[in-house]
């Protein structure tokens, strides 16, 4: 038979559209080549859909230089989830048209997005390394120039997202100050948490942007609407003015002051732009 990749369009029970891929194999080693491809693909959480694009093979045959390296191994995770969850149906259909908002966005908005948190805080640092390196390993595989652009945005972005890293372990640790001990269980403390907030009378989940500090009081302006927040409780001795923060705030009956409950992503200003497809 021949070997094709097809993409039909079909409609669930419900009406919605679902894409499927369809994939005709040559001969038996085909179909076993990709079954240990997707098992190695899953050591950094890859989609099946990445096997059937570009990327796939390329991320595949990056991790097997160093298979064990668990720094690489986290950096994938983050550039296949980009690729493949992320930009979906966008994605450039080469690494040669790739263009420079496509780094940016990696950069200054799903990085942060998708975040850890870690004792010795140094995602920043490890991701823009790691990044770094892939793109000296692609231009030479594939024959692109995308290096340069990849340095000066790392260059521009390495401040901005230490910043970012240090209030969101910050927030977290607040929260689950035993996050890092090996016996952690987050339920019990999630439920609090979940209790205290039920207990407000008003409750905002958005996007934020830092406008001032005032003493210990954080205040925040909401994307669409531009309403003004004033919160407490937060690291002000971190913020800065004009982060972005993701998360829900509430206020209690009979209290002038919000307080900020749940955090879903940090991020610096220049990455502002892209943050309507997380919103």
């Amino acid at each position: 038979m021949k070997n094709s990749n097809n993409t039909k369009d079909i409609c669930d029970e419900n009406g919605m559209q679902v894409k499927v891929l369809m994939k005709h194999f040559e001969n038996p080693k085909e179909r076993e080549d990709l079954l240990k491809n997707i098992k190695i693909s899953a050591e950094f959480d890859m989609r099946y859909r990445g096997h059937f694009l570009y990327y796939g093979k390329d991320f595949i045959d990056y991790k097997l230089i160093r298979p064990y390296d668990k720094d690489r191994n986290e950096f994938l995770r983050i550039l296949s989830n980009f690729m493949t969850t992320v930009l979906e149906d966008d994605c450039p259909s080469s690494w040669k048209k790739c263009k420079r908002p496509f780094w940016e966005e990696l950069i200054f908005t799903h990085f942060p997005h998708v975040m850890r948190i870690t004792p010795d805080q140094k995602q920043v640092e490890t991701f823009l390394s790691q990044l770094k390196m892939f793109i000296q390993w692609l231009d030479k595989r594939v024959g692109t120039t995308w290096f340069a652009v990849v340095d000066k945005y790392s260059k521009e972005a390495i401040s901005d997202l230490k910043v970012c890293e240090q209030v969101l372990n910050t927030i977290f640790l607040r929260d689950f100050p035993q996050l890092h001990q090996k016996d952690f269980s987050p339920e019990q403390q999630i439920e609090i948490a979940n209790q205290s907030f039920k207990q407000c009378t008003k409750r905002w989940d958005s996007l934020f942007e830092v406008t001032s500090i005032i003493d210990q009081i954080t205040v925040l302006k909401e994307f669409n609407t531009n309403i003004t927040y004033y919160v407490k409780g937060l690291p002000t001795h971190l913020i800065v003015p004009e982060l972005i923060m993701s998360g829900c705030i509430g206020r209690k009956s009979g209290t002038l002051l919000w307080e900020w409950f749940q955090t879903e992503g940090i991020y610096p200003q220049k990455g502002r732009k892209y943050l309507k497809l997380l919103n």
